[in-house]
């Protein structure tokens, strides 16, 4: 009688393993997002069609520009504003020199100049250049654009994690109850630096005074350079990470000021690469989406002769450019969270949850 199958002549089983067959490359991959993730930011697009939010940015840089104007007007006719103040203000540029992130409207104008669709004649709510913006100005853009900021990168993180677009009322509740935070994420990394620059600006009274002191140049040098540098890192770093820090603020529901700065400092300098790599297909998604609605409101204000009508419709490609380009942020943030900490993009925050409605039982008489 043959010995049974798997044993051995001495008695002993024998194991046998089937060889499992080979995984593909990509078996693990679930979607195209996993392999090219910056395909979550086509989601974003999506507001380019959006009418309320479109309506939203349009109302607000309406009121924005006839702001500027009343500051012009009223701060041109003081006796202390210098010629290049007022010139700062109505000297337009073919390409704004301004940093891209400090408010939206630096966006706009960026949008604007490369459309090429710019309006000829001289009206408010025109592009202006703010090389040399007066403090009174930049108060105004930062009060009024903040909270709308705010609320395009909310739509930004949820639409990239896969979300529908929220409520209206529901969003500005949320970016309400956290505009506290934002004036702090906004402020902290200017106080952070203060105590550098003030040592800076006495090390500099000291050792190039009227009569320049050499020896105190070299003894503070130790000091000086290092400090220069920390300044240097804080308020270049803070050029991404407080528009970051405002896209994680909206994002998670236990929100604090200080963790949400950090975050954006973290997602910055660690993923250097991955930012660079990410702000080219958003920035490519937004050239199109101008682009494509300049040709339209050209088109439009072909059939119109009104100079006001007009100026409206010029100024359509640069509200899509505003309302997708700062919701591009919200999901770049996303993105760059993902490859700093390993957090899925999908782990988003959906807002507050709604109670349950008390639905009275309905009893049947037997």
């Amino acid at each position: 009688m043959s010995d049974p199958a798997g044993s051995s002549p001495s008695g002993d089983s024998v194991k046998t393993f089937s060889r499992p067959p080979e995984e593909p490359l990509l078996a693990r991959v679930r979607t195209w997002t996993d392999v090219m993730p910056w395909l979550r930011l086509v989601r974003v697009a999506r507001l380019a069609g959006a009418p309320v939010w479109l309506f939203l940015v349009a109302m607000v840089d309406l009121v924005w520009r006839l702001g500027l104007n009343w500051l012009t007007v009223t701060f041109a006719d003081a006796p202390e504003a210098a010629s290049g103040r007022t010139q700062a203000l109505l000297i337009q540029e073919s390409m704004p020199k301004v940093d891209p992130w400090q408010t939206s409207t630096t966006l706009s104008d960026l949008v604007w100049w490369l459309s090429g669709r710019g309006p000829s004649f001289s009206l408010p709510w025109q592009s202006f250049s703010f090389s040399m913006m007066p403090p009174e100005v930049l108060l105004w853009t930062v009060v009024l654009w903040t909270p709308v900021v705010m609320v395009l990168l909310r739509l930004g993180v949820l639409l990239t994690a896969g979300r529908d677009l929220p409520g209206f009322v529901e969003t500005w509740k949320i970016v309400g109850q956290r505009l506290k935070s934002a004036v702090v994420i906004s402020v902290l990394p200017g106080v952070c630096a203060l105590p550098f620059v003030l040592f800076l600006w006495l090390g500099d009274g000291l050792a190039t005074g009227e009569r320049k002191h050499w020896e105190w140049a070299y003894a503070l040098a130790p000091l000086a350079i290092p400090a220069a540098l920390i300044v240097g890192l804080l308020m270049a770093g803070a050029k991404a990470a407080i528009p970051f820090g405002l896209a994680a603020l909206v994002s998670q529901e236990k929100a604090d000021a200080m963790d949400c700065l950090s975050r954006g400092y973290e997602v910055t300098f660690r993923r250097l690469p991955q930012l660079f790599l990410l702000l080219v297909p958003a920035g490519v998604l937004v050239g199109i989406l101008s682009f494509a609605w300049s040709w339209v409101a050209e088109a439009a204000s072909s059939s119109m002769g009104n100079p006001v009508w007009q100026a409206f419709l010029a100024r359509v490609p640069i509200l899509v450019g505003v309302t997708v380009g700062w919701a591009m942020v919200g999901g770049v943030y996303l993105l760059l969270r993902q490859f700093a900490g390993g957090q899925e993009v999908e782990d988003v925050w959906d807002g507050p949850k709604r109670a349950p409605l008390n639905v009275p039982s309905v009893k049947r008489d037997a």
